[in-house]
């Protein structure tokens, strides 16, 4: 079940302390895909998604590259559980 919270760019920067153009960066690599692109409202799956990319990069120093096949790899496990899950 998706959550209502939603948040607009500006709020994301304040509540990561990042900029603008840090999520930008984030979009434009495709790292992550705003609930509504044009209005730049983010939903809670951009929110975690942001806060790990943070994390990756910021706290464990991982690059750019392997910060994309890190989330390649989390979004394939994400699919393979959804698979489970409507077996079940």
């Amino acid at each position: 079940m998706k959550s209502l919270n939603h948040k607009r760019i500006e709020e994301v920067c304040q509540e990561y302390l990042i900029s603008e153009e840090v999520i930008h960066k984030f979009i434009l690599e495709e790292w992550i895909v705003p609930l509504d692109l044009e209005q730049m409202v983010f939903d809670d799956e951009d929110l975690a998604r942001i806060g790990l990319i943070l994390e990756l990069k910021d706290e464990l120093g991982i690059g750019d590259e392997a910060v994309l096949i890190i989330l390649r790899l989390i979004d394939q496990v994400n699919f393979l559980r959804a698979g489970i899950k409507t077996v079940k």
